[in-house]
């Protein structure tokens, strides 16, 4: 099985006909979408900055510029529209279209609009995103939310903005042993890597252009190929979903840690075929 465990419904999956299409031209099964720009048919050029310079952490001045254009387009304010059409097309492909529902941490009572979401929605994921809504990595919400995704049995991912928000996030993370962390983009493994290890951190090693293979290696050293998942982060670089599953196959890993990286990880986590 092979899962995208982070993409966004626009570019390549904007609609649930161009989303399948995808998957099937990689030999995708699933994707766990979120939203990001409702509607929006763009497939991003980004530079292969880890191919070209391969040693720094792209995603730390990359944050910069996204907060800079979240912040100049407004982008955040269709978060909640972007959660409904998500909704939408999963249900219309529910097998394929694997909810994250993002939660928008500017609102009064943003535990409260969980519920009710997750009333509705039985998503299978939860999304922060500093960049996009602020939130402090360990302050009352953090904690907050960390708590209700273990109780729902549902992973918490999270886009942290720096090296220091990581190091603040994994006193969350040792704090909530029953709550599945997910990292995006690898964010930072070099500060995880002097922390004392525990079962509930996964990375995600998207995208392909900014997370170098030294990193996915890095993640694989610090958690265990158990705990390293598939993404693509589509729209943000082109043909991210096969280039990342050529480049998890070119690792040359055991084929049943290559496989679990792949999608068997993610399945186990999400609770997928058992």
């Amino acid at each position: 099985m092979i899962i995208d465990g982070h993409a966004h419904a626009c570019g390549e999956f904007v609609d649930v006909r161009r989303a399948l299409e995808t998957l099937d031209a990689a030999g995708a099964d699933a994707v766990v979408l979120s939203p990001a720009e409702p509607g929006s048919e763009t497939t991003y050029f980004v530079p292969n900055l880890a191919r070209w310079l391969p040693r720094p952490v792209w995603m730390v001045p990359v944050n910069r510029l996204v907060r800079a254009a979240v912040r100049l387009r407004r982008m955040a304010d269709a978060l909640e529209a972007g959660n409904e059409g998500v909704f939408a097309m999963h249900r219309e492909s529910p097998q394929r279209i694997l909810q994250c529902f993002w939660l928008d941490t500017r609102m009064a009572d943003p535990l409260r609009h969980l519920e009710a979401a997750w009333e509705r929605m039985r998503f299978r994921m939860v999304k922060l995103h500093q960049c996009w809504t602020p939130f402090e990595p360990a302050g009352a919400l953090a904690h907050d939310v960390a708590e209700w995704c273990a109780a729902k049995r549902v992973p918490l991912f999270a886009h942290l903005f720096s090296a220091r928000d990581v190091d603040a996030w994994f006193d969350v993370i040792r704090s909530r042993k029953q709550t599945p962390f997910i990292l995006a983009h690898c964010i930072d493994v070099r500060v995880m890597a002097e922390k004392p290890r525990v079962e509930n951190l996964y990375f995600d090693i998207s995208p392909p252009d900014l997370v170098g293979l030294w990193q996915i290696r890095r993640a694989i050293e610090v958690v265990g190929t158990g705990h390293v998942l598939l993404g693509s982060d589509t729209p943000y670089g082109r043909r991210n979903l096969r280039r990342n599953i050529a480049r998890v196959r070119s690792l040359k890993l055991p084929e049943r840690d290559a496989e679990g990286i792949l999608g068997g990880n993610l399945a186990a986590l999400l609770g997928i075929g058992t």
